[in-house]
């Protein structure tokens, strides 16, 4: 039998029993060719029952693909390919997508497309990030005599952040710099340097990490502070929309902190227990929950912060975050009030 169809350009499909189909080729692989017709739909013919197949192009007028080569790559991919039901056409009449990563094209030498987005990211090996943030604070501090002191004022912060990953191995490194000033003083100066590196094991729940850090504090009495910590980690949750991982371990810590009015130095050496948690939540594509908490110390003298905050994609790599942080640290000052700092940040966050 014989099935017309209308058109300027016609493929044919000429079957081993004589019959005759007319169309247009979706798509063809080594077991089947798929066959749009105006009198069938969509239909899925397998390469053993062609005898041909005439194709018409504009710039090479007709070509014809002979049996012997239908049956040729029909038997090379008979060991590799799942076999497919004939006329297995989706619902709204297109053909489906070819399930053999080896299929050949008979009707078209169209160049392959693009990479995929998910495997292309897969194989970047660098990343980073740059922000700018805009701070209004609250920050509470008390001195050897038990007064305390509130005040209130605006911070400016620099963050830039470089991430190199391996297959199981992650480096990061993290600055971020924050300084406020007024007429009549100076409320804030913070310099942080970080080195984090991270292994994965085999299995993906488990990982190790070791970090290094650089820090000064004006607001903390806080002149050099150098922290090394070894942690063992766990990802409980690890999903695409929702992340969760803790971390627990040890750390050498040492800083020199100003007393007296600033005219003597204390300097502290001493290990300290360090446990950090993260979590990240998408809610919905271009928004996303961040919350962290980082703990240095025991539970009467200890540095703690505190974060968490909604992240909106503008465009396509810029996003705004809106985050609040909470600062502690018992040891400022050797009392019981210590230095307590809130803020609310508002950041412009570029990722690369």
């Amino acid at each position: 039998m014989a099935a017309a169809t209308t058109g300027l350009a016609q493929d044919t499909v000429v079957l081993k029993n004589g019959d005759v189909l007319s169309g247009k080729i979706l798509q063809q692989d080594a077991q089947h060719v798929f066959l749009r017709s105006s009198a069938f739909g969509s239909v899925s013919l397998s390469t053993r029952d062609i005898a041909k197949i005439q194709i018409r192009t504009e710039e090479l007028g007709e070509i014809q693909v002979p049996a012997d080569a239908l049956e040729e790559s029909s038997v090379e991919a008979e060991d590799h390919a799942s076999p497919e039901p004939e006329n297995d056409a989706s619902p709204d009449g297109e053909a489906p997508p070819s399930r053999n990563p080896e299929a050949k094209s008979f009707a078209r030498n169209e160049p392959p497309g693009p990479p995929d987005e998910d495997t292309s990211r897969e194989k970047k090996r660098w990343s980073g990030e740059a922000a700018l943030s805009f701070a209004m604070r609250q920050s509470t501090t008390s001195n050897q005599s038990g007064v305390i002191k509130e005040e209130e004022f605006e911070t400016y912060l620099l963050n830039g952040k470089l991430k190199w990953k391996g297959d199981r191995n992650n480096v990061d490194w993290n600055c971020t710099y924050r300084y406020s000033e007024s007429d009549l003083k100076k409320y804030d100066d913070f310099l942080n340097l970080t080195q984090q590196y991270k292994h994965s094991f085999e299995n993906d729940n488990y990982f190790a990490s070791a970090k290094t850090v650089y820090q000064r504090d004006y607001r903390r009495q806080i002149e050099d502070e150098y922290l090394q910590t070894a942690e063992f980690g766990i990802k409980w949750v690890s999903h695409a929309q929702f992340q969760l991982t803790t971390s627990a371990g040890g750390g050498y810590h040492m800083y020199d902190r100003l007393i007296d009015d600033d005219t003597e130095t204390l300097s502290i050496e001493e290990p300290k227990f360090i446990f950090d948690e993260s979590l990240r939540w998408q809610l919905i594509n271009t928004l996303t929950f961040i919350q962290k908490y980082t703990h240095l110390g025991d539970l009467e003298n200890y540095h703690s912060v505190f974060s968490a905050g909604l992240e909106n994609k503008l465009v396509k790599d810029l996003f705004l975050q809106i985050e609040y942080r909470l600062d502690r640290d018992t040891e400022v000052y050797y009392d019981d009030k210590g230095y307590y700092d809130r803020a609310v940040l508002t950041k412009l966050l570029y990722k690369f």
